[in-house]
């Protein structure tokens, strides 16, 4: 994985163009001959000096929506590696941040996203988390380089999930970022040790995160009755999204004894995590459900996922 840009530049093909061609597709017959002389990977790389070099969100949040357009137009497995440059990860941590504001933060999670489903890309990321991997590599200046881009992006989710406010953007970041650590997770051992062993800057460790963000939503939900219906939904499949990663990790039987010892390996957490999966699973009625979908969601699916999780729990703590 090389850590530099090249200068090379796209063949006729000027930034203000780039997203509309990059989403006409190669179907598009009119535009076959200029598809041919675009080189994608130049296009990329010169957005990512646009976001480099500009601190206006509006201009970072349009140059990081075409790189997105360009990652998902590659395919996984054949060709996203070229565009996991280090460099790119490491413009991918400063956009995570929140001074990047909520619209550009999400764009990176979905950057990272994307980035992260080339195999290849998603074994170097995960390893190169790890704390064996820094040890590793030490006397090496390049691959320290790389690792430390990795820790700014664990940091930088954790400020997505962090994120503070009510607002339909914020939900959505926050959402977005728990589906890419449930991904991450699921890659193997590396990508387990993430999720549990991470040291963040905070003092916590992301299942920590995951946690309050859950007993934090809950507590909004049970007080706000004032949102639009779009924002109750969001919160909805929010809730949904976390308790789904939970109950895999407290059902996997590689990893449930670790995640479970977490989650009630001290007072304050096992407090948590008991009075979370009480008011999850309970089925109480509403005071406003806006649509029949969300209703059922919120009613039926979340409390069964709320019981699932208790239930574990309970059977682990020997109630």
């Amino acid at each position: 994985m090389d850590g530099t840009f090249t200068s090379c530049m796209p063949t006729g093909v000027r930034p203000s163009e780039a997203k509309y061609l990059c989403k006409k597709g190669h179907d598009d017959t009119s535009s076959a001959s200029l598809f041919s002389h675009i080189n994608w990977i130049c296009l990329f790389e010169l957005m990512c000096l646009i976001v480099m070099k500009s601190s206006e969100e509006c201009v970072r949040l349009e140059a990081v929506s075409i790189m997105n357009v360009i990652l998902l137009r590659s395919d996984a497995y054949t060709e996203r590696e070229k565009f996991g440059l280090t460099q790119v990860f490491e413009i991918i941590s400063q956009l995570l941040k929140k001074e990047a504001g909520l619209l550009v933060q999400k764009e990176a999670v979905h950057a990272l996203y994307l980035l992260l489903n080339c195999p290849k890309l998603v074994v170097t990321f995960c390893s190169g988390c790890t704390t064996e991997a820094s040890a590793d590599a030490a006397n090496d200046k390049e691959s320290t380089t790389a690792i430390q881009g990795f820790t700014m992006i664990l940091e930088g989710l954790a400020d997505c999930i962090g994120c503070s406010g009510n607002s339909l953007q914020a939900l959505e970041l926050r959402k977005d970022a728990i589906t890419l650590l449930a991904f991450v997770a699921s890659s193997g051992n590396s990508g387990f040790e993430i999720l549990v062993n991470s040291k963040l800057s905070r003092e916590a460790n992301f299942l920590t995160l995951i946690m309050q963000l859950l007993a934090s939503e809950v507590d909004v939900e049970a007080t706000l009755h004032t949102e639009s219906d779009e924002t109750f939904r969001a919160r909805t499949l929010l809730i949904r999204e976390v308790l789904i990663l939970l109950n895999r990790l407290v059902s996997n039987p590689v990893q449930s004894a670790t995640i479970l010892r977490l989650l009630t390996n001290n007072r304050d957490m096992v407090s948590l995590t008991i009075d979370v999966a009480n008011r999850l699973s309970r089925k109480e009625p509403k005071l406003r459900l806006p649509d029949s979908i969300t209703k059922q969601m919120r009613e039926s699916e979340i409390v069964d996922l709320g019981r699932m999780f208790k239930r574990r729990v309970s059977t682990y703590l020997g109630e």
